[in-house]
């Protein structure tokens, strides 16, 4: 496929050009690296031989793996504009590739921000900001039974939170079944476990964060699911049983705060996983825009029928509009103040949500309107359109499903009690 420049709007005033070369710098791996390989990549969801050449590009080469670690450690400290503008060229190549990297570094926020922890900044920022060998993380959140309640902070500040943790001296004893972590199936390094101190209790000073590294005994993990798409993110079973860390390993060593963690861990997720989206929105424009500059209907291109041409007017309108929103909320996450804003606030996390929700929606719509406009083509392999088509939908639900996305609108815009 040919390179396509990037049309559409970005507040160019809050990219510098240091932040402008690290993305031209990603995006030319994803045209060369992955780009020529898409084809195949559906095929390696459970050996990952291609994939696991794909990531060590991306987290070595690239050095993707120093991205959030402070400056000082030798990370890079990206902003949230940087670090999604990466995430969307990662998602033009391949969505599930993107998720694995961004998740490897995406589960140690909780230490990072909004209270950083010194402690295990020292700990785990040396081995991840070196070029020689991956370190990846894996945010362990779904418990077995629990669907969303784990995310759900406001409505059941972790009542049913089933991965406990039990402090026994200087060690945790962490006991539990997560399933579908991106990064579990033998990739990820290090586990950012979600878990209570006293289950069966509503309270947000019994919510943890434990860091549990994967090599750790007691700790089991099972094969990758296969699934509809999303083939560079592995996803399967992990058991904890007896599994002892030192006292430490807690990602805020003060009760509450990891509630907080918590909730800015999804506010930087939901703005993660609308980058992620403009990716394949940007990709699906750029497949479809070759196409209508070569197919001839009815004696003329197609893109010159008027019915076709609304079609494509409208794939560049929800691009440029849900991409003014994502970067309005990575700007607020990055200059709090002037917006009034707590970056891992209630009100935060309702906009947040808003705008994961609106532009997941668009996506869907945008990649079915995409395959209608290229039928057949569409529809086949050749035309990638349904990779995405296939990689895309899991977008829309991960962090803690729709429901409670519009759950947690309501509660702030409404003021809503009693969920």
């Amino acid at each position: 496929m040919k390179k396509n420049k990037d049309i559409f709007s970005l507040p160019s005033e809050w990219i510098s050009e240091e932040s402008k070369q690290i993305v031209e710098s990603c995006r030319e791996i994803v045209e060369k690296e992955i780009f020529p390989v898409r084809d195949v990549l559906d095929e390696d969801w459970k050996d990952h031989k291609i994939y696991d050449k794909l990531l060590r590009k991306l987290m070595l080469d690239f050095e993707w793996q120093c991205a959030p670690w402070p400056k000082e450690y030798g990370g890079f400290e990206l902003d949230t504009i940087t670090y999604c503008l990466c995430l969307e060229e990662m998602d033009r190549g391949d969505s599930g590739l993107a998720t694995a990297a961004d998740c490897g570094n995406w589960a140690f926020l909780p230490i990072l921000a909004p209270k950083p922890n010194e402690v295990l900044i020292k700990k785990f920022a040396p081995i991840a900001c070196q070029t020689e060998k991956l370190f990846v993380g894996c945010a362990a959140i779904t418990d077995e039974r629990s669907g969303s309640d784990v995310e759900n902070i406001d409505g059941t500040h972790g009542k049913y939170v089933a991965t406990t943790a039990v402090l026994d001296g200087d060690e945790w004893v962490i006991n539990g079944h997560k399933l579908w972590p991106t990064n579990s199936g033998g990739v990820a390094d290090l586990f950012a476990v979600f878990c209570t101190t006293n289950p069966g209790v509503e309270d947000d000073d019994s919510f943890a964060i434990i860091y549990v590294p994967a090599d750790t005994p007691g700790v089991k993990q099972g094969d990758p699911y296969q699934k509809a798409g999303m083939s560079g993110d592995k996803n399967g079973d992990v058991w904890f049983e007896n599994v002892r860390v030192p006292k430490e390993n807690r990602a805020n060593p003060i009760p509450g705060d990891d509630a907080i963690a918590a909730r800015l861990f999804m506010n930087a997720g939901n703005i993660g996983a609308s980058a992620q989206s403009l990716g394949i929105m940007r990709n699906c424009y750029e497949l479809v825009k070759e196409w209508c500059d070569k197919r001839v209907v009815g004696g003329k291109l197609l893109k010159e029928h008027s019915i076709a041409a609304a079609t494509l007017a409208d794939i560049a309108m929800m691009i440029e509009v849900c991409r003014s929103d994502t970067y309005m909320k990575a700007r607020m996450m990055d200059n709090p103040e002037p917006y009034g804003i707590d970056p891992a606030g209630k009100e935060f996390l309702a906009k947040t949500r808003a705008n994961k929700l609106f532009v997941t929606d668009q996506m869907t719509i945008l990649i079915n309107k995409a395959m209608d406009l290229m039928g057949s083509h569409g529809y086949a392999r050749e035309g990638h359109i349904e990779k995405h088509w296939r990689d895309s939908k899991i977008i829309s639900l991960w962090m803690g499903g729709r429901n409670l996305a519009k759950l947690d609108v309501a509660r702030y815009f409404y003021d809503c009690k009693t969920f």
